[in-house]
């Protein structure tokens, strides 16, 4: 199958799929990619959730912990050195940008007060965006976030691609959710809080609203919905994942295909966890992002000098944020 279609930025402005020039940087010269250690959805780390298991520092290094005052609340990931991805629901309790970090680079999402790294990679929200067509729902849960300061990439932290189109991820199987959130129903993460991280396939709209329309909880699922999991049960976020990324890997990058939204119950047979599909809000992300000092994409420039024929990286649903 081809290849998924990335978002193509121009220098200034491709971190949507990778790195953000920073202004204390050198300026880079037109044609030269930027490394440490590439432009996006790339790992230094080769290769519970519900059904998972504890994860390595640096293998999902967009994973972020979008915290309220100091404390988890909702996973997020990493677009570039100033935007942050996540859900709208998290924010139901409150949209003031002044209550929120994102904490990035850490294992746990309880990390020691001694813990200096830990305290120098936890960044400031300095605006919130919701879906302007979020009304509280399923739908539409989306948020983007920008931090009050650029974020210093590591081996530990790094962007994930966003791709154009997730057509081409239908029904793949090389796809991960990872996050602090509970681990069944009715256990949440133990002690010392590692993240967790789950192997999922994505399914088809066609079959994900089949088994949303069986007795017991029927359900629309919608054209910015993407159904990821087991239809066997088992493996699936949980309370406290919300906002977190459904990442999938494709031609050796890792793509973040959704957003952690909502379920019903966590790891139940025939119902796969429900996910905001990011390509169907990537205009509205592309938008805010260009409305705040983020350029907008410049094929000519970008696709001819930069990508070079290389991958232009150039009862009621249940929210899973934590109680």
């Amino acid at each position: 199958p081809p290849s998924p279609t990335p978002i193509c930025l121009s220098r200034e402005a491709w971190g949507l799929l990778g790195r953000q020039q920073q202004e204390e940087e050198a300026q880079a010269q037109p044609g030269v990619r930027l490394s440490i250690p590439g432009p996006c959805g790339q790992r230094a780390v080769p290769t519970r959730i519900v059904g998972g298991k504890d994860s390595e520092l640096g293998r999902w290094p967009w994973q972020g912990s979008l915290r309220m005052w100091g404390f988890h609340h909702c996973g997020a990931s990493l677009l570039n050195r100033r935007w942050v991805l996540s859900a709208a629901h998290c924010f139901q309790e409150s949209a003031n940008p002044n209550e929120w970090t994102v904490q990035f680079g850490e294992l746990t999402s309880s990390p020691s007060i001694w813990n200096l790294q830990a305290y120098y990679n936890r960044y400031q929200v300095a605006r919130i965006f919701l879906s302007p067509r979020y009304l509280g729902s399923s739908s539409f849960d989306i948020a983007l976030l920008r931090l009050a300061s650029s974020v210093t990439y590591s081996k530990h932290i790094q962007p994930v691609c966003v791709p154009a189109s997730s057509s081409e991820f239908q029904n793949q199987t090389d796809c991960w959710v990872t996050g602090w959130g509970d681990i069944t129903e009715d256990e949440v993460l133990p002690s010392p809080h590692t993240l967790q991280e789950v192997q999922v396939g994505i399914i088809n709209a066609t079959m994900c609203n089949h088994l949303f329309s069986l007795p017991d909880f029927r359900r629309n699922i919608w054209g910015d919905m993407v159904c990821a999991g087991d239809p066997q049960g088992g493996k699936d976020a949980c309370f406290g994942d919300s906002g977190g990324p459904l990442a999938c890997k494709k031609k050796g990058l890792w793509y973040q295909i959704g957003v952690v939204s909502w379920g019903v119950g966590c790891g139940r047979p025939n119902r796969p966890g429900v996910y905001t599909n990011i390509s169907m809000h990537y205009e509205w992300i592309r938008k805010i992002m260009a409305k705040n000092h983020i350029h907008r994409p410049d094929p000519a420039r970008c696709c001819s000098s930069l990508c070079s024929g290389l991958p232009c990286s150039c009862s009621c649903p249940e929210p899973r944020r934590a109680p």
